[in-house]
């Protein structure tokens, strides 16, 4: 008797199931590729048992899949419309529970995927899919962490060590032949189940789950097992783990933005805490018609709302960074879109767990809920998300050029090829590229500016020091024209670990990256179906720096000859700059407004513009009389001395902030709790009940001074200034001052002022005692801790200051 067999198939790609002896086997194919599982399906439980063992087949049922989706980040953005075959088989599994099995077949791929009902409770591990390749297959991993930050390289079967391997993993199954490549890949994934890696042994791969995982009520669907089948063209252009991945539940919302973006950590490690840094990059970004600025570690919650206000002015989104076990999901993403941030930077979840998944789950659905883009660093790699959450932008899960900064190793130009058949086919990858500056780096000019076109990402960061790119003016025009987001991709040309030449099409505009790694080496390009525009082209000029010449482009074939791990760019010789302009933005008649809890506010704004007032979390909505004039209420449960950032929007854009504090307490209150109303620190962010620290965020020791240790208190780093609301009716100001130990060798000017007057004046001394401070503030609003500029010292040479136990009396 044969066994029972089902089929998915759409043009040349299919996929067979076939039952036997009560388990399942799979084969696949396209065209002579072909794989079969080398054992049957699995999936064991922790105490050895194996539910898809002991089968029977109860119902099969195959349908055309019809589906269409919109894209907002990717090599294609815009609508997708899916094609598949579906076969779905259910069958009873030996203890009782139902089991289906469900194979799709398009034209780029094939998949499968496994939905469990009656299993709840059970921890699953291990691996479920075995494939054999070839020994001879070539084929491109790279070695597994849950963060994917490995190298990618070149390898065979053969040659490969038996050991953990990331996905996506691409094999030549048939050397030789250019239509047999596979991409091996996973899509739609949530907190129901957890990510797999691939684990080889003696020329077998299987999917392996990085962790257990524990079965929920109401089924568990096992993520989608994916192929894409075909030639390298095709499997770059291929969205098949998109396709697979569960519709969003609403349109793209008009907030998601992608675009090109400043970053400034790359090239000085502490400039997030530096608020005229960031105004810098807000000025360089608007100029040049980036959409965005990121502020990596050290920013302060004090200056965040005047700068995302100062950016949205002109059309600038701002990103923050902020680690994720920081990250307090349900306060912070809501107060932080209240200020006008367009996205946040989540880093360091390095984790395949179910129980991280689950955290994604939780942070997706309140970014979604506020109005928030997400940027994933140190993350899994995309699997589907771009269909099914549009505002998850982009992802780390690659190497790239932080490595530059973390170990000064240079990054392999081979990664740099092998990457885009890879890693980025399969979403958006935070690569952060053209890094000109880095002594480490073998690559040439050209090829580091290629990457702004070979890798695609939904925010690209670029991540030099943009004087780096004013003094390139040729890069700098390239970086100008690159889109913010592409409405095609094709692959012109290339082998993974050698060389790529990647097309990309915003409009009518084509424009084409190039990287060599390795010796020098001519390539022809085809540019057939580039449109007959004429083309700008940019090359390495000889040891260094850049040239520029014309192509006239069309259906003319361009030989380059390629320097030793070069590079070059064509880009349309007239691009449409896509910058946008803004007016003059509306502006509130007051920036800062003392109140007591339960008081009415009013707020009054001149200008042009749809304006809309936007509260805090917590805060009752604005009483708005249309012209121009709101009526807050402060909350009765607000606390003493706290600080409420009210946002001015013209439409979706933040313009314009106001700050409502509430008056202090009678008695003490000790200004540690309480937030400043503005804050520069000379080194890293101002830091609380700790020194100020190397110049990250929390970074700092036990405050000590001529050997006293204090545990409460504001450590900063010369010159600084932090100012509080104290709203006139506090009688007076007391704290010590001192130089912490950490800095010996210095001496330091330090001021109390209360408005613009100076209340008190003291010199500091390393290694002296600290010395009180005890100054009457009575009707003064303003309260300002300053510590003066030490003649332009570096940062490392400048004084560590400790203001010790600072407090207001009434």
């Amino acid at each position: 008797m044969s066994e029972p067999t089902w089929t998915a198939q759409f043009d040349a790609c299919g996929i067979e199931a076939s039952l036997h002896d009560g388990a399942i086997h799979l084969s696949l194919w396209r065209h002579q590729l072909r794989l079969s599982s080398a054992t049957p399906l699995r999936l064991r439980t922790v105490d050895g048992t194996d539910l898809l063992a002991g089968l029977t087949a109860t119902s099969a049922a195959d349908r055309d899949v019809f589906e269409a989706y919109d894209l907002a980040v990717g090599k294609r953005v815009g609508r997708h419309e899916v094609r598949h075959a579906e076969q779905r088989v259910t069958f009873t599994n030996a203890r009782g529970a139902d089991v289906t099995l469900v194979l799709r077949a398009a034209a780029d791929g094939v998949a499968f995927r496994i939905i469990l009902d009656g299993a709840a409770g059970e921890v699953v591990e291990g691996a479920d899919l075995t494939l054999d390749l070839p020994h001879d297959a070539p084929l491109w991993p790279l070695n597994y962490t849950s963060w994917y930050e490995e190298p990618r390289f070149a390898s065979s079967v053969a040659d490969l060590p038996d050991g953990d391997y990331g996905l996506p993993l691409l094999a030549q199954v048939l050397p030789g032949d250019d239509e047999s490549y596979v991409l091996i890949a996973e899509s739609d994934i949530d907190g129901g189940y957890g990510g797999s890696l691939l684990r080889h042994a003696g020329g077998s791969f299987s999917f392996t789950l990085a962790d257990p995982v524990t079965l929920d009520e109401g089924g568990t669907a096992v993520p989608w097992r994916v192929f894409h089948l075909g030639s390298l063209a095709t499997i770059v252009a291929s969205h098949l783990v998109d396709d697979l991945a569960r519709p969003a539940q609403a349109p793209i919302p008009a907030w998601v933005r992608p675009g090109r973006a400043a970053w400034s950590w790359w090239s000085d490690f502490y400039s997030g805490a530096q608020l005229d840094a960031q105004l810098r990059l807000v000025d360089y970004a608007a100029a040049h018609g980036w959409e965005h600025v990121l502020v990596d570690c050290g920013w302060d919650r004090t200056w965040m709302p005047e700068l995302a206000a100062a950016a949205g002015a002109r059309g600038i989104g701002i990103f923050v960074w902020v680690s994720w076990d920081w990250l307090d999901i349900h306060s912070d993403i809501a107060e932080w879109a209240s200020w006008g941030v367009a996205g946040v930077k989540v880093d360091f979840m390095e984790s395949e767990a179910q129980e991280r998944y689950r955290w994604y789950d939780e942070v997706i659905a309140e970014a979604a809920r506020v109005g928030l883009m997400l940027n994933f660093h140190g993350s899994v790699i995309p699997r589907g998300w771009a269909r099914t959450h549009p505002h998850v932008v982009t992802y780390e899960a690659v190497r790239g050029a932080e490595y530059y900064v973390f170990y000064g190793d240079s990054l392999p130009p081979a990664h740099n090829t092998i990457v885009p058949f890879t890693r980025n086919v399969i979403g958006s990858a935070d690569y952060t590229p053209v890094t000109f500056s880095t002594p480490a780096r073998v690559t040439s000019d050209a090829h580091e500016l290629a990457l702004a076109i070979v890798l695609e990402s939904g925010i690209t960061h670029f991540a030099d020091e943009i004087d780096q790119y004013r003094a390139r003016p040729i890069a700098e025009q390239v970086l100008d024209a690159v889109a913010a987001v592409w409405d095609e991709t094709r692959l012109v040309g290339g082998r993974p670990g050698e060389w790529v030449a990647i097309a990309r099409r915003f409009g009518e505009d084509w424009f084409v990256g190039v990287l060599n790694a390795g010796p020098p080496r001519t390539v022809d390009l085809d540019l057939t179906g580039l449109d007959d525009q004429p083309f700008r082209l940019v090359t390495d000029a000889g040891d260094a720096g850049l040239a520029e010449a014309t192509h006239q482009g069309g259906d003319r074939p361009l030989r380059l000859d390629l320097r030793e791990n070069g590079g070059a760019v064509l880009y349309p010789a007239s691009p449409r700059r896509r910058a946008s302009t803004y007016g003059a933005a509306p502006t509130l008649e007051r920036d800062l407004i003392m109140a007591n809890p339960g008081d009415a506010v009013e707020i009054g704004a001149d200008g042009p513009g749809d304006l809309d007032l936007v509260t805090p979390p917590g805060w009752p909505q604005p009483h708005a009389d249309g012209t121009g004039r709101w009526t807050v209420t402060v909350p009765g449960d607000l606390g003493p001395a706290q600080v409420g950032v009210l946002t001015l929007r013209d439409g979706a854009r933040p313009v314009a902030h106001v700050r409502v504090v509430t008056h202090p307490d009678v008695g003490a209150t000790d200004l540690v709790d309480c937030r400043p109303i503005a804050a520069a620190n000379g080194f890293g962010p101002v830091e609380r009940d700790m020194s100020n620290g190397p110049g990250n965020p929390k970074d700092g020791a036990p405050m000590t001074v001529a050997g006293a240790i204090y545990e409460r208190g504001l450590g900063v780093c010369s010159p600084a200034e932090v100012t509080y609301a104290i709203g006139g009716l506090a009688g007076e100001f007391s704290c010590l001052v001192g130089i912490d130990d950490e800095t010996p060798g210095h001496v330091a000017t330090v001021t109390v002022r209360g408005d613009d007057e100076v209340l008190a004046r003291l010199e500091l001394t390393s290694g002296e005692p600290a010395q009180e401070v005890r100054v009457g503030v009575e009707g003064r609003v303003r309260l300002s801790l300053t510590v003066a500029d030490p003649s332009g010292a570096a940062p490392d040479a400048r004084p560590h200051i400790d203001w010790i136990n600072p407090q207001l009396h009434r």
